[in-house]
């Protein structure tokens, strides 16, 4: 069965900046007939969106899904939420401060991995006691890979993998933890859920250290990048089409 990728960009605020305006028109000019889908709270009103963005539809959540980021980490660490997009097989959440260069999802989504984001160039370390691994058991695990405002999920091992590790999804959701650790850390664990290593990964997309993961996979840009304008703006705006917007940016 082909890919069916779903792209779902959570908003939780009736406009956006003109960064984010300009970041998500250089997105959907990248994704032609692509399947697109706003998810944000019940109630939000939606004026901006229909105006700027009219064959993208909506799909509203619970309002405190989307009142805090520890609202929104409940919601990405429920599989009942990967579960909801019956007829795709993947999905690729694009937050409104990611920006997609080029569409390489059909390529993407024929890997073998479950989870793709971009790498964490220092990586980021837990020590796991809980569940299967509690005490004698306990593992430390370091996650080289990551970031889910920009991020690849098949939807299926999602679901599983939260099912896999109940004790520690809960664990995540009580903390208010990131829900892209839970991700990374977990499925290091888990001899079913595939994740990419950090210079693969690389290619997918970037945010810390932009210029150093292009230099190392040759000057090839990545498929999309998080967070642009807040680490290396420059690196961006030699990849990014020309606009005014690009202007208050550092040259």
């Amino acid at each position: 069965m082909p890919a069916q990728p779903v792209i779902v960009i959570p908003i939780h605020k009736p406009d956006l900046t003109a960064l984010e305006r300009y970041s998500l028109d250089v997105s959907v000019a990248a994704l032609p007939g692509r399947t697109l889908l706003f998810i944000g709270p019940e109630g939000l009103a939606l004026d901006y969106y229909h105006q700027h963005f009219p064959a993208i539809p909506f799909r509203a959540y619970d309002a405190q899904s989307f009142a805090s980021i520890q609202g929104y980490n409940r919601l990405l660490l429920n599989p009942a939420f990967y579960e909801g997009f019956a007829g795709h097989t993947h999905m690729l959440v694009l937050q409104t401060d990611a920006v997609v260069l080029r569409d390489d999802l059909d390529h993407w989504c024929a890997q073998p991995f479950d989870y793709v984001g971009a790498p964490w160039p220092d990586g980021v370390e837990l020590f796991v006691n809980l569940g299967r691994f509690e005490g004698d058991r306990g593992r430390r695990v370091r996650a080289m890979v990551g970031n889910g405002g920009l991020s690849l999920r098949r939807l299926d091992t999602h679901a599983a993998l939260l099912r896999e590790f109940p004790e520690a999804a809960d664990y995540f959701v009580r903390s208010g933890s990131s829900e892209d650790l839970f991700f990374s850390l977990m499925g290091n664990l888990s001899a079913d859920f595939v994740l990419p290593n950090e210079i693969t990964a690389s290619r997918f997309a970037l945010e810390l250290k932009p210029a150093y993961y292009f230099s190392v996979n040759g000057g090839v840009a990545p498929m999309a990048g998080h967070a642009w304008w807040k680490y290396d703006a420059p690196f961006w705006r030699g990849l990014l089409p020309p606009s005014p917007v690009l202007d208050s940016l550092p040259a």
